[in-house]
């Protein structure tokens, strides 16, 4: 803690400041119950680079003028880093007896007065960028997409952040710090700060003409203001200086295009590989086995490309073999590219001796680097299935090996039937009988069922909105229940998500709203329309900021998380109320 004199006079403003190396998770000052609070909660943080390294430090501060002179105790401050509460040291003011020329009073009268600010931003001096290593590719390669922020004033923060959605491409997000490192590029002979907000490897999934929209986000920057100071405080400490600004920033969208892949010499057994360095790998555990024993054929894929979309290979195996889905395994890398191994797993179980052959399982892709299929085939294996040694499965595969024989000899002696069975009295006829009656009505009853349920799926089609609307506050509470458990996971990021989706998703289905649309001027308007209290609305936007922050901003919230979650569901409960009540 640190103020900016320890002797203040009544009717005099000063600053005190609370600093911390790092953003907190929840801050609760002391008490001012003997000033006034003109000014605060402040917050600011600042980053530095030095020698290659970065360090950061966190501000919290209140303008107070004294109410009373004499020595006044401020106690001490209240701080939670990683669930741990820090205190700060209480401080004692001696307050000086204030000047008959200068009150409160007529501090806050000049406030009103003076010029205005005008804090005027270039767009060369901060902006945000998308780009890609491609923009012109085959259609399931690997395109790199990075956004980026540049800037040559000072950042305070980001928020709002609107990242494009990617419609007809697949996307992997790069395994990275949650945190933006800045730091220094040179464009066009001008040094910018660069911090890379996201990179994603995306693999589009048709041909023709795609379009990647462009991102949206909001930053916080502070720069200097050529107002003339206000009063006898600003012009001392100069805070009139310096002034922070919310900016909106939009890069610019990027046309792809995807090209079709060679129909030519394109192998039959092709399932959408494509990329480089590709291997293919077929293993068996034992090429000897008894009959009704079971055998692990694993098959392993690996290579740069898109690992994740590869479908199994088709094996053709020996209709004397009962086989299972396959087991998949991945593990993929994305520190520089999608890449890794996906594994797939077989259980075949053979139920008939002799000697078998599997020589046509192969895998094809198409090579980035040649531009032309590649077919890689696995060697010869060779299983030996012996007599079973289990009495028991003996049975079963005679019963396997026969049982079509059986069958198609009607007439020939059956096995006998294991208990319980049922009698039936052999004159028993059944024409008119029980059984007979149902199956005639049967029908008919089947129809009207069909038929109903036809039209309750027309009358919710007709009606989609209007269903959804009324499920949108069980659809938020999907995702608060979701938000819950990531907080006893102590899953921050996975939280503040979570919220986001219940808030937004409850307010696209209760009001119609199209996603696109969604915006927080559209959402005043309806909020307004609907007249949803004031209190209502200020929570709403308060809990978006906070999340929107908390994810994508080095500078975490100081709101706690449960707090947080009771909010969200308050204000849910309270639109409910207020839309059933008008």
């Amino acid at each position: 803690m640190q103020v900016s004199t320890t002797k203040p006079s009544v009717g005099v403003p000063f600053e005190i400041a609370f600093h911390m190396n790092a953003a907190p998770q929840d801050f609760t000052p002391p008490s001012f119950k003997d000033f006034e609070v003109i000014s605060g909660p402040n917050q600011s943080q600042n980053i530095q680079f030095i020698n290659g390294n970065l360090s950061q430090s966190f501000s919290i501060s209140y303008v107070l003028i004294p109410k009373k002179e004499g020595p006044v105790v401020i106690g001490a401050a209240k701080a939670v880093f990683n669930g741990q509460s820090v205190y700060s040291s209480p401080i004692t003011l001696d307050v000086q007896k204030g000047s008959s020329n200068y009150s409160a009073h007529q501090n806050r009268g000049s406030n009103s007065g003076g010029n205005s600010s005008t804090l005027e931003v270039d767009k060369e001096d901060i902006f945000v960028r998308t780009s890609v290593n491609k923009k012109q590719c085959y259609l399931g390669e690997q395109i790199t997409l990075t956004q980026k922020i540049y800037t040559r004033v000072e950042l305070r923060g980001i928020q709002n952040v609107k990242f494009p959605h990617l419609e007809g491409f697949w996307a992997k997000n790069q395994d990275k710090n949650n945190n933006i490192q800045l730091h220094i590029e040179n464009i066009d002979g001008i040094n910018y700060y660069v911090g890379e907000i996201s990179t994603q490897y995306i693999f589009p999934q048709r041909s023709g003409k795609l379009t990647i929209p462009p991102l949206e986000i909001e930053c916080v920057i502070r720069k200097r203001s050529n107002r003339p100071p206000r009063d006898i405080f600003e012009q001392f400490f100069g805070v009139n200086a310096y002034e922070d600004r919310v900016v909106t920033l939009k890069s610019q969208p990027i046309n792809i295009q995807v090209d079709d892949l060679p129909s030519q010499d394109k192998p039959a057994n092709f399932s959408g590989a494509v990329g480089t360095n590709f291997s293919f790998k077929v293993e068996i555990n034992r090429n000897k086995v008894p009959a009704n024993d079971a055998i692990n054929l694993k098959v392993t894929i690996s290579g740069n490309g898109n690992i994740p979309l590869i479908d199994a290979p088709k094996i053709n195996f020996p209709s004397e073999f009962e086989t299972y889905d396959p087991k998949i395994t991945e593990n993929i890398s994305t520190s520089n590219g999608v890449s890794g191994t996906k594994t797939f797993e077989y259980l075949i179980i053979p139920r008939q001796e002799g000697t078998y052959k599997l020589d046509d399982i192969q895998f094809s892709y198409f090579n980035l680097n040649s531009k032309s299929y590649i077919t890689i085939p696995s060697p010869e294996i060779i299983i030996e299935v012996t007599p079973s040694t289990n009495p028991n499965n003996n049975a079963a595969q005679v019963y396997q090996q026969f049982k079509q024989e059986i069958k198609n000899e009607d007439n020939d002696i059956h096995f006998i039937k294991a208990y319980p069975y049922t009698i039936t009295n052999k004159n028993e006829t059944f024409f008119n009988s029980r059984t007979h009656l149902v199956t005639l009505i049967f029908p008919y009853f089947a129809m009207l069922a069909l038929l109903g349920f036809y039209n309750y799926q027309k009358n919710l089609r007709q009606d989609w909105a209007s269903y959804q609307q009324k499920r949108a506050s069980k659809i938020a509470h999907q995702y608060l229940r979701s938000a819950d458990q990531a907080l006893k996971n102590n899953q921050n990021t996975e939280f503040y998500t979570a919220i986001l989706q219940a808030l937004e998703n409850y307010f696209i289905y209760k009001f119609k709203v199209p996603k696109s649309e969604l915006t927080k001027d559209k959402i005043k308007d309806i909020f307004n329309k609907y007249q949803i209290p004031e209190s209502t609305q200020h929570n709403y936007f308060e809990i978006l900021d906070t999340c929107e922050m908390a994810k994508y901003s080095p500078i975490q919230s100081v709101a706690s998380l449960n707090e947080l979650f009771a909010k969200a569901q308050q204000i849910i409960t309270q639109i409910e109320q207020h839309r059933h009540t008008v």
